[in-house]
């Protein structure tokens, strides 16, 4: 939403704080987000700034700063080898039940397709990555200031196509609110090293022409989140009252359209190896029910016959920010309360997996 890239500040020196014992928290409410898998940048290790063609000083001092801290025995933390990652606005990130120490404030983390690289909003504000360990760290892009927040960074790639003799292409797409108004930016990257190669630039959002072509709304944008195999996306469109999710397909032609009524905060993931059938492309978000926010699970196969299933129908509190795991089985989500998880297949009921509670994240192969 519009004020989505102030919302999350407001919180970091209570949480921050909080985190001075890791895994004690409870109480402080969620402040990041995280969206997205795709593109491995396992080799980004430089100390480039695509904003300001330099050095940062933050890429040099990662190494030092890193820790893990094991999890205490007086907080609930499920989540070793469950791959689910929380992080909380401060510089530490959980995972496999440990605190890991990233030297710098991170926001609305994003992890890489194979879990080695991490995409993150820093405490300067700058779209940062890191290695898992907190090391490497290096500022992709420096935020010009003057009022711009940036949040929801995500790794967006476009696998190579040799029938169309086609590259492949990969890019770092995020949301940027400045004077009230969001839009969707992007920084293209090497595929291979996930090296940016451009400076930030808008992201480009338009329909398929044709008689019943709609204009694709240009700002009240944010949220995006990349996980298709052939650089596909979802992200909100804020338009006041309610929010609706737009799907874009940045593969053979940039074409946006309308997904999903009634939605916000989604995530999105694309399961299967082979084109057609093989794949599977699902969103989770969020849409107010019976007075509350509730977690909605959709297949995107058909979107002319799919229905939203409520993953949480029972929920007495807000839930917030969903992340879909890789294989498309489990749902996390926030609560006032901490993260919990549910089957994507709406059986079961939600499971308390940390009483720490944040901003939900998988992490592929961890």
């Amino acid at each position: 939403m519009n004020t989505i890239g102030g919302k999350k500040w407001a919180r970091v020196a209570v949480c921050a704080a909080a985190l001075v014992t890791p895994l004690a928290v409870s109480g402080c409410q969620s402040s990041t987000s995280a969206s997205g898998t795709p593109v491995s940048a396992a080799g980004q290790t430089g100390t480039t700034s695509a904003a300001s063609g330099g050095s940062s000083s933050a890429s040099t001092s990662a190494s030092a700063s890193t820790s893990a801290t094991s999890a205490t025995s007086t907080a609930l933390n499920g989540t070793g080898g469950t791959a689910l990652t929380v992080s909380d606005g401060s510089s530490k990130i959980l995972m496999n039940g440990q605190a890991v120490d990233f030297g710098t404030e991170v926001h609305d983390p994003s992890w890489s397709a194979d879990g080695k690289r991490v995409l993150f909003i820093d405490g300067d504000g700058n779209l940062t990555a890191a290695d898992a360990d907190g090391s490497g760290k290096t500022v992709i892009a420096k935020n010009p200031g003057g009022g711009a927040k940036w949040s929801h960074p995500t790794w967006e790639v476009v696998a190579s196509d040799a029938t169309d003799q086609l590259p492949a292409r990969a890019a770092y797409v995020f949301a940027s609110t400045k004077g009230g108004t969001a839009t969707l930016w992007e920084i293209t990257a090497d595929p291979q090293t996930g090296q940016p190669t451009g400076q930030p630039q808008k992201l480009p959002l338009s329909s398929l022409p044709g008689p019943d072509a709609k204009p694709i709304p240009q700002s009240g944008n944010v949220w995006p989140s990349a996980s298709g195999k052939q650089g596909e996306s979802v992200y909100e469109y804020d338009h006041g009252l309610t929010s609706d999710l737009y799907y874009r397909d940045d593969n053979l032609r940039e074409q946006t359209s309308l997904a999903i009524t009634n939605g916000s905060e989604p995530d999105y993931v694309v399961t299967g190896t082979s084109a057609g059938s093989g794949w599977v492309t699902e969103v989770v978000f969020v849409r107010k029910a019976g007075g509350h926010k509730h977690i909605f699970m959709e297949s995107m196969q058909d979107s002319q016959n799919a229905v939203a299933i409520d993953l949480t129908p029972k929920a007495t509190s807000d839930c917030t920010e969903p992340a879909l795991s890789p294989d498309g089985s489990t749902v996390a989500f926030s609560t006032s309360s901490g993260i919990q998880t549910v089957a994507a297949s709406g059986s079961g009921t939600p499971k308390q997996v940390t009483d720490t509670p944040g901003f939900p994240a998988y992490r592929a192969g961890s």
